[in-house]
């Protein structure tokens, strides 16, 4: 038997963000079909991200006489608050869309007209659930580039918040990408297949861009940070 205690909450909440973080876990490990693998990635994300904003809420709190520092702090924490709110829906949006493919699914196909409406339904729904990663990946990637605007601005004590963040992120962009590689051999469009598949390779790329360059300013700060003076 599972060590783990799986809580019946009867019907699955309209938003994960109505749930307590026990709920979110326990639901993750259970039969329900939401949240899957792609909300809960949305949903680390914006995690991540809220790390980023600690670091660099706490570092514009501290930022003293510096005005071009602090302006710069003011405007990060504007695009971050609204990079989570962003995320946050897109991760309720994640799994509203795996409710109606299953919905679709459950359609009757007995009929010709039956199985023409079933088959119409499902492609919609297989496109919304390829498109709703793909922005959550758009979305994270623009996350990566505040985060390495606030490891550049932000005191060098709260870096391992925001690199933690970061690293969340970086692994949430390529667990909603699953999804997509999933989804693609499903739509009947050749055409539309190509064209989010170029999307997504090129929002991987994008994602290994940005930490790679974020990593590289870490380590310099946290090296320069633990640097002995010269005697």
């Amino acid at each position: 038997m599972s060590s783990l205690h799986i809580r019946s909450l009867g019907d699955t909440p309209s938003s994960i963000w109505s749930l307590t973080a026990a709920q979110v876990r326990d639901l993750a490990a259970s039969l329900a079909p939401t949240p899957g693998g792609g909300s809960i990635s949305i949903f680390t994300a914006a995690l991540g991200l809220a790390l980023v904003h600690k670091g660099a809420s706490i570092s514009l709190k501290r930022s003293g006489e510096d005005v071009t520092r602090r302006d710069a702090l003011v405007t990060l924490c504007g695009k971050v608050t609204t990079s989570i709110a962003s995320m946050s829906t897109l991760a309720d949006d994640d799994a509203q869309a795996f409710e109606s493919y299953l919905q679709a699914r459950a359609l009757p196909r007995v009929t010709e007209d039956e199985k023409f409406h079933r088959a119409t339904a499902m492609e919609s729904a297989v496109l919304q659930s390829t498109r709703i990663p793909l922005a959550s990946a758009k979305e994270i990637c623009a996350a990566l580039q505040y985060a390495e605007t606030a490891i550049d601005l932000s005191a060098h004590h709260l870096l391992t918040d925001i690199f933690a963040g970061v690293l969340l992120m970086q692994a949430s962009v390529r667990a909603v990408l699953l999804n997509v590689d999933a989804n693609l051999s499903h739509l009947s469009d050749a055409e539309m297949r190509s064209t989010l598949q170029q999307q997504r390779t090129e929002l991987e790329r994008s994602s290994n861009t940005h930490c790679e360059s974020i990593a590289h300013s870490y380590h310099a700060r946290i090296a320069a940070a633990l640097a002995i003076p010269a005697q």
